[in-house]
Order: C-alpha cells, then structure tokens, then sequence
C-alpha cells in the first residue's frame, strides 16, 4: 500500500439497481468511502468496453461495475452481457499490463444500501493496495491500444454476441463449444490489440522488425505475422532500408 494514496475510482451503476441501493446508502446515512464518481446508465449491460479503457486512460486508479442481481435485471439479460463483457476486458487488460484487480463487477440491489457500502469499502481497500495506477507513457499507449482492440467492428460483434453464441448457437443453430469459443474471442482480442498496438508504434517513427520486437517482446516471426496483415489492410507500408533491414511507418 502506497502511504498517503487516496484511489480514483469511476464506478458505473445501473439506474434500477445499483444506483437506488445507492441512493438507499445515503438515506439510511450508512458511511462509505468517499473515492468513487459515479455514472449512472440505465442498465449495467450498457457499460461499453470502451468506458473502461477511457477511464483508465483517464487515470483513474479502478473501474467498478454494479448491476441488478442475476435475474433481477429490467432488461432481462443485460446483467448477463456485462458480466461477458467484464470478463472479456479484464482479459484485455492483464495483456495490456494492467492487473485485473483493478475492474469489479458485483450485483446491488434497490433495497441494499449497506451492501452498496460495504463493495464500495471493499473495492476501495483493494485499489489501495495495489497502489496508484502507473502513469508511464508506454502504459498509456497500450491502453490507447485496448480502446482501439474494443472498438474494432470483429471485437464488439463478439462481445456483444457472446452470450446468444453460448445459449443460442451460430446462423445456423450450431452451438459451439464454450472452450473453443473462449479461445477464439481470447485470440481475437490479442491479435487486434497487437495490430492496434504496433500501428501506434509505427505512428511515432519507423522502425524494424527486431525494433517492433524489443518494444513488445513478441518474436521475430509474430511481428512478421501482424506486419503482414496490417500491410494486407493499408493499415501500415514499408519507410526505408537501413542497409538490409526494412523499417515500417503507419500508413497516412
């Protein structure tokens, strides 16, 4: 624990919930620690991926998420979605080098004012714990990285569509199997974020391979992998030679 570090925290609630359980905290004059600001959103399956990334882009020192109880959503299913959604992001973040620790997802509902109070203590005592967020540039670019990962069009199909893949299957009534599933949305958003990640790389200058390489410590041979692709989008083209070795700049 850092001596002194008061936590940042956005905590996003859901407007029949989570934020009434809120209020309810408040009305019976029950204590809890002052470091959350709060947004209210109708329905904790509302909370985009990219909220997250911005909050922490934002330098705030946690992200919590507080929905209705499974079941109880008014939207039926949203709270489900968050939770595919929360899991997903923490996914992202350990990637990007962000302990996971630091998003939380819990159910409050209208009539549990002290329970708000204590996730809300709880939640706050852990951020400290894990001290403040690090405000090293090259963190910031990797979570620059994440927001790009989630509002690529292939990740937010497969966030937003998770939970009707499990239960209901593919277009053609097909379910998948949840492990085969699990490691192809993992495998999605660690390749988009790779590609967002070296297209912010090749932004600030040209650079090589073994370059690229060091910075990410991915091999030789995936930073040729992601290269390709990105050239195959326009997303990047070759600078110059130094010599024999080629360098890369972000595509204008």
């Amino acid at each position: 624990m850092t001596n002194g570090f008061e936590p940042q925290i956005v905590a996003f609630l859901c407007n029949w919930c989570s934020y009434a359980g809120a209020d309810m905290a408040g009305i019976s004059r029950i204590q809890y620690l002052p470091n959350i600001r709060v947004i209210r959103v109708m329905c904790s399956g509302r909370v985009d991926p990219v909220f997250i990334c911005q909050a922490f882009l934002c330098g705030f020192d946690g992200v919590l998420v507080l929905g209705c109880h499974p079941g109880d959503c008014h939207y039926l299913v949203g709270n489900y979605h968050a939770e595919k959604k929360v899991n997903r992001v923490k996914r992202l973040l350990d990637i990007t080098g962000i302990r996971p620790e630091r998003l939380y997802l819990d159910w409050v509902s209208a009539a549990e004012g002290a329970r708000f109070a204590q996730i809300v203590n709880s939640f706050t005592e852990r951020i400290k714990r894990e001290g403040p967020l690090d405000k090293d540039p090259s963190l910031f670019q990797r979570l620059h990285a994440a927001k790009l990962t989630v509002q690529k069009e292939r990740v937010r199909w497969l966030l937003g569509n998770e939970l009707d893949l499990i239960d209901k299957g593919n277009v053609y009534g097909e379910k998948i199997p949840f492990d085969e599933l699990d490691a192809a949305i993992n495998e999605a958003l660690e390749d988009e974020f790779f590609n967002s990640w070296l297209t912010l790389i090749l932004e600030e200058k040209p650079r090589s391979v073994r370059e690229m390489a060091t910075i990410t410590h991915l091999s030789l041979q995936s930073i040729s992998n992601y290269l390709t692709d990105l050239e195959e989008g326009e997303k990047i083209s070759l600078h110059s030679f130094e010599g024999r070795t080629a360098k890369y700049i972000k595509s204008k």
